[in-house]
């Protein structure tokens, strides 16, 4: 029998009043890290496909919509949805929307849809059966009103005679890139469907980490991934790409080979029927035609927690180009990234556009999250504001333009950038955080731990990668041969890569 994960989700319960210490902020989570591993296995974690993140939850909405995707006024002949946990929103089966797929289907003359992987706001992705080559496969089916961009971003960075610079590191970085095996479109009673086949990847390492409740990685576990990421995004900006939505959700852990040529009967076992709901509306309206009468969930795959993970298993593939861009050919503005995530320059220099040093800093938001129980500047339910007076804890105090800006420094801060203090508990500067979310976890569980080399190495690689300033930022060759890089992270990743040959799992 397979439980769906979220039955062994733990409550966290919502602050009473706004908590500005460090100690306050960390509150509702500790209970639950801080605590020695429970007895309790996490028994699934969600399939993904390689080149793509977590499924969302997303409420339904009325069917209508106007082309740039708000939502129009409501009248008698508007359809509502009940809303199906884990689902794709109903009222995008329209014009430009979601194609309807169902179990069983056959997309592209030889892909035998077996079950569904999740969705996103610009597609629905399934499980499916390569006749052809007999083994298993992601296919991306997206919406009409798409852009072409991933698949044309895919195609460019899986090119070997396109490597440009370093090529050992290059090629070590597009071994991080997802393998687009084949590209078709569709149509549908909802427009034309470009649909993209991958592998298909284990689950994301945040998805990995909140199932396993948040329990800290091994060490050389968690130094292996991070070597990945940086490989990832050096070989990514050696072509011209930022990346652009750089976070532990598109990070996915790799399926071992042999799960691609599972059989049906194997399938079946593992994870068993797919599981479905009948789509409902209110009113008992008749469903519109072009949506599907049954909501397919996500398929679930039995898994041991992340926290458990061997170094042979540590293996990544970058996911989720739809927010990539080329700065040289394009400008960008906005930041889709989590809030905890995001470059301060996104807030302050809204109008600014966005370039390679925005990525160095989720990339070092993104390490610290790797090796740590939280991210670095995570407040749990905050707001932008929280978030920032996390940043002026760790960093200091804003550069004087974007703190004059900061309406709300006031409420937390003294003029000069000092903390305000409401409670008993310590700032989050570096050296507590690290202490705090870095060591405390695994001294606790009698784990490995950082000696004070690699501490200082680590700090010393991530200060540059979080200056304020865009055009102060490191560059990511500079964290390529950072001490942390080349004396802790590459060791670990080249040691997952000769067990991974002994073993004969070798990176694709």
């Amino acid at each position: 029998m397979i439980l769906s994960a979220t039955a062994l989700s733990l409550p966290i319960r919502r602050p009473s009043l706004t908590l500005r210490s460090c100690q306050g902020f960390l509150s509702p989570v500790f209970p639950l890290i801080a605590a020695p591993a429970c007895g309790f296995r996490c028994p699934s974690f969600r399939l993904y496909p390689a080149h793509w993140a977590s499924s969302r939850r997303v409420m339904s909405k009325p069917a209508t919509q106007t082309p740039d995707g708000s939502r129009t006024s409501e009248s008698d002949s508007e359809v509502h949805f009940h809303a199906i946990d884990d689902a794709e929103p109903f009222y995008r089966y329209g014009p430009g929307g979601y194609h309807p797929v169902a179990i069983d289907d056959r997309l592209g003359g030889h892909y035998n849809v077996l079950q569904k992987l999740g969705h996103g706001s610009y597609s629905t992705v399934w499980l499916a059966r390569d006749e052809v080559l007999q083994r298993l496969v992601a296919v991306k089916v997206c919406t009409a009103d798409a852009s072409p961009r991933e698949s044309e971003i895919l195609s460019l960075l899986r090119h070997p005679s396109q490597v440009d610079g370093d090529g050992n590191n290059d090629a070590l970085g597009r071994g991080m890139m997802p393998i687009l095996l084949n590209t078709f479109h569709i149509n549908g009673p909802h427009g034309t469907h470009t649909c993209l086949v991958t592998d298909v990847a284990r689950c994301s390492v945040d998805e990995g980490k909140r199932r396993g409740f948040y329990a800290p990685l091994m060490l050389p576990v968690a130094r292996a991934i991070a070597a990945q990421l940086i490989l990832a995004v050096a070989y990514l900006h050696a072509k011209g790409f930022v990346h652009g939505d750089l976070h532990l959700g598109n990070v996915l852990l790799r399926l071992p080979q042999k799960f691609h040529l599972w059989s049906d009967e194997e399938l079946l076992e593992h994870c068993g029927e797919p599981e479905q709901e009948p789509v409902q509306t209110f009113d008992d309206k008749p469903i519109p035609s072009g949506v599907p009468p049954v909501a397919t969930l996500p398929v679930w795959f039995p898994m041991e927690r992340i926290d458990k993970l061997p170094l042979s298993e540590a293996d990544i593939v970058l996911a989720d180009f739809g927010e990539s861009y080329r700065p040289s050919q394009e400008s960008k503005f906005e930041c889709c990234t989590p809030v905890h995530f995001r470059p301060p320059e996104s807030r302050f220099e809204p109008t600014k556009p966005k370039s390679f040093s925005s990525d160095i800093w989720t990339l070092a938001c993104t390490v610290w999250a790797t090796l740590a129980q939280r991210s670095l500047f995570e407040v749990f339910w905050g707001t932008e504001d929280d978030v920032t007076g996390m940043q002026v804890q760790t960093l200091g105090k804003l550069p004087d333009e974007w703190w004059e800006k900061w309406d709300a420094r006031s409420e937390d801060f003294t003029e000069d950038g000092q903390l305000i203090r409401v409670e008993d508990g310590p700032m989050c500067t570096f050296d507590h955080q690290f202490e705090d979310t870095i060591q405390s976890g695994r001294r606790k569980l009698n784990m490995e731990t950082m000696d004070s080399a690699e501490k200082e190495a680590l700090l010393a690689m991530l200060r540059p990668m979080l200056a304020y300033r865009p055009e102060q930022r490191c560059s990511v060759n500079e964290v390529l041969d950072s001490e942390w890089m080349t004396r802790y992270a590459m060791p670990d990743y080249e040691r997952m890569l000769r067990i991974q040959s002994v073993d004969g799992e070798p990176r694709k």
